[in-house]
């Protein structure tokens, strides 16, 4: 991909980074037995990417009045998984290694709370990697607004269009490109429909191979 030259790379979390989104899709699955409802793929897949905030109408809208307590009931089952380290995505720690390498500066732009984020860096053993973490909180609006990637480019101290995103959600992805990054979907637990897989961005199996598509770091692209 030609333009102009990367000056940082931001980085989304959940599915991107770390292999939670299946965990994630585990305990939505163990809140809805909770409640006496059945298994709902569909159900999961549409609020993928979204902060909670944002995800509460598409909620609501199945659920009524028992959306607090779904909520509730989700927020418990994914307790102790959160409680151990998250697998890291494969490619992910050659990415960061070969971007710090270069001297390229790195931040992290999840719909996840500032707080369990870095915790769950830490615990994965990514967080050194990053100068900022800018978590779901941090902005008024959340993913797919592009907020979050605005402020991440903003503290790294570079224009959007030079910065490098990385993402997994279709949610994340229209962020990202709304902000005017040069963007990387690697898909995880939803595939990109055909129309919006030509949105702009670069469609990659791994995260490894979306960094050479950008010429982030050497090898066949």
């Amino acid at each position: 991909m030609s333009g102009r030259a990367i000056a940082a790379a931001i980085f989304d979390m959940d599915g991107t980074l770390l292999d939670s989104e299946v965990i994630y899709g585990a305990a939505f699955q163990d809140a809805r037995a909770a409640l006496g409802l059945p298994p709902d793929e569909a159900a999961f897949h549409a609020v993928v990417g979204l902060p909670t905030p944002a995800m509460r109408p598409t909620l609501t809208a199945a659920l009524g009045p028992r959306t607090d307590a779904f909520l509730a009931a989700w927020d418990a089952a994914l307790a102790p998984a959160f409680d151990r380290p998250v697998p890291v995505k494969p490619g992910a720690v050659d990415v960061l290694a070969a971007l710090a390498a270069r001297g390229v500066p790195l931040a992290v732009a999840t719909s996840t709370r500032t707080g369990p984020a870095r915790d769950r860096l830490a615990k994965a053993g990514l967080d050194h990697r990053f100068a900022h973490v800018v978590g779901g909180d941090a902005v008024e609006r959340g993913k797919p607004a592009p907020d979050i990637y605005l402020r991440a480019a903003a503290l790294l101290g570079a224009d959007p269009a030079a910065c490098a995103a990385f993402e997994d959600s279709e949610v994340g992805t229209r962020a990202a490109l709304a902000a005017g990054c040069r963007v990387v979907q690697v898909p995880d637990v939803v595939p990109p429909t055909k129309d919006f897989a030509a949105s702009g961005q670069v469609v990659a199996a791994t995260l490894l191979d979306g960094a050479r598509a950008l010429g982030l770091i050497g090898g066949p692209a």
